[in-house]
């Protein structure tokens, strides 16, 4: 960041370049910071949120800006961030970092929301509608024909036939899965034109829309990996790597970045422990071709 900052002077300039020569190791480490700081040009603030996320948001803050604020952020462990505090305006129920929640909604029926999540109601006499904020929700709809029991997440709308079921938003690349535990969900999106209904979805089984709202294949999924969450596990089973990353995130005081799109794509196997996500990270290590790097107690590279 001082060599960028635009006030490195040239003896700032030739430290590093002799720095970086001592050994193989320092200059692997200089590839990767330089690497890594090549990535942030593709980085923003969030200006609800507070979230650093991916992409750009248009005319808005440097990386050098972006990377400060993170920095500062993770010296506040995580600060306004990690505590949920912005999610709550706009939420009627939300968790922070590490949390999870159960609570009893106004129809009877129950939503238990995994770390870093939020939902906002919309109940009238005609309908039970709930927005996803963010995060992972699972649902226990109380049964009421009168007044259909739908959640809404980025264009989809799925809507309860019975029923318990789980709405998952933390996928990587924008993706959402719906799974259920009970009975059947009817799945629509608004920007999948391929069906002129919603899609069904049974009982142990899930579906996953991408972020441009494609609802892909309706796959096996015994309601025992979907509900591992709620007792504090995570069940891989063929997911991708990015996923897995995105489920710890939740749990992580820090920031957790994947270099890479074929690392991210990597697949898994494992049962892990989602309280205790740095022991999770170096399992991953152990059995996959990644290394896990802490650049500091708040930021973690992972890279192939």
């Amino acid at each position: 960041m001082r060599l960028n900052s635009g006030t490195a002077t040239t003896a700032d300039h030739r430290c590093f370049q002799s720095w970086r020569t001592l050994s193989g190791e320092h200059e692997a480490a200089a590839r990767e910071a330089e690497a890594l700081w090549a990535d942030a040009e593709n980085l923003h603030l969030d200006p609800v949120t507070g979230i650093v996320k991916p992409g750009r948001r248009g005319e808005g803050p440097t990386r050098r800006k972006v990377l400060t604020g993170a920095v500062a952020l993770a010296a506040l462990g995580g600060g306004v961030w990690a505590s949920g505090a912005f999610r709550g305006n706009r939420a009627d129920y939300a968790t922070g970092l590490g949390e999870t929640r159960t609570v009893a909604l106004p129809d009877g029926s129950r939503a238990t929301l995994n770390a870093r999540s939020g939902i906002a109601l919309a109940f009238s006499p005609s309908e039970r509608r709930i927005h996803m904020i963010e995060g992972q929700v699972f649902f226990e709809v109380a049964p009421d024909r009168t007044r259909p029991f739908g959640v809404e997440v980025n264009g989809i709308v799925a809507t309860a036939v019975g029923t318990s079921f789980d709405v998952d938003s933390n996928l990587s690349n924008g993706a959402v899965s719906v799974s259920v535990t009970e009975h059947a969900v009817d799945v629509a999106s608004s920007s999948d034109r391929r069906f002129s209904g919603p899609v069904r979805v049974l009982e142990s089984q899930a579906v996953v829309i991408d972020a441009h709202g494609r609802i892909g294949a309706i796959a096996a999924q015994p309601s025992s990996v979907t509900a591992a969450w709620r007792s504090g596990m995570y069940i891989a089973e063929n997911r991708t790597l990015g996923d897995v990353v995105a489920a710890l995130r939740g749990y992580h005081h820090g920031w957790l970045v994947i270099r890479g799109e074929g690392t991210a794509k990597l697949l898994v196997n494992a049962v892990l422990n989602l309280r205790t996500p740095d022991e999770s990270l170096d399992a991953l290590a152990s059995g996959l071709p990644i290394t896990v790097r802490r650049i500091s107690p708040y930021l973690v590279v992972i890279s192939g």
